[in-house]
């Protein structure tokens, strides 16, 4: 699944062919999405300027300066890409024709991906359902220290809640705990608050690096130039199960957390 650096990274590259422009047409292909796009409302940002993309969490947002807004959640595996051809691939679902004559696709293979129009002021339900990210200033060690002060989950399903924490994804989590030295297996409530210092100024710091090199290509992820990341070959633990830790020579270990893979060093984290 795209987590927060590739979808910075894609928010990144589509904002320069996508701001100040007007969409002309919407060609919906497939709207068999996880929420299938609201067709009537597409009349609502026809033919209106873009006035600012951002980034919420794992979702991309247009605000209209009409006072709508698209939300954009690329799912499992979907991926928006820039043309100036109009040469649809198989997945190819949704086609954005601009002003400039480009074209932005949205392509989703598995389709758990969705496009929402909204009022902006009334916002859309599941970008409320989000905690802050590392990197939005509500993201501080007090907040993190009393969401988690009395929790017996383990941290690393903490870090992978996005009512707590949004953004992180299943890939750093494990990065995150290996720069910390924290177990997974740690219960929230174990975690001191100089730790959670530790985990906000890593998660930065490793999310950062993973949005410069483009984010981690495993399977399918690819940029808005339909490029990879490559962020996979800076992974400590991740994808590392068996081979020597990088700090101490002990084994990466690998275990379930429910149901996510979990990569870590037993030595070194504790």
């Amino acid at each position: 699944m795209p987590e927060l650096p590739e979808v910075e990274t894609t928010k990144r590259g589509i904002e320069p062919y996508v701001k100040d422009q007007i969409i002309k047409k919407i060609l919906v292909r497939n709207n068999k999405l996880r929420i299938p796009l609201n067709k009537k409302l597409i009349k609502k940002i026809i033919n209106v300027d873009i006035a600012e993309i951002k980034r919420r969490a794992k979702y991309i947002i247009f605000d209209f300066v009409n006072g709508y807004s698209v939300v954009i959640h690329l799912g499992m595996t979907g991926n928006l890409r820039v043309s100036k051809k109009i040469k649809y691939l198989k997945h190819d679902h949704i086609i954005f024709n601009l002003s400039s004559g480009n074209i932005l696709i949205y392509n989703d293979v598995r389709r758990f991906g969705l496009i929402q129009i909204y009022k902006t002021a009334e916002s859309f339900f599941l970008l409320d359902n989000n905690g802050p990210d590392p990197f939005e200033e509500e993201a501080n060690p007090d907040y993190l220290f009393n969401r988690i002060k009395n929790s017996t989950a383990s941290i690393k399903s903490i870090l992978l809640n996005h009512k707590i924490i949004s953004g992180i994804g299943n890939i750093y989590a494990s990065e995150i705990l290996f720069a910390t030295n924290i177990s997974p297996t740690r219960i929230g409530k174990d975690v001191s608050y100089d730790e959670c210092k530790k985990i906000l100024k890593e998660s930065k710091k490793i999310l950062s690096k993973a949005i410069k090199a483009g984010g981690t290509t495993l399977n399918d992820y690819f940029n808005a130039e339909s490029k990879p990341g490559y962020f996979k070959i800076q992974l400590k633990v991740y994808g590392r199960d068996g081979e020597k830790c990088k700090s101490c020579e002990t084994k990466i270990s690998k275990i379930t957390q429910n149901n996510r893979s979990t990569y870590f060093c037993k030595e070194s984290q504790n």
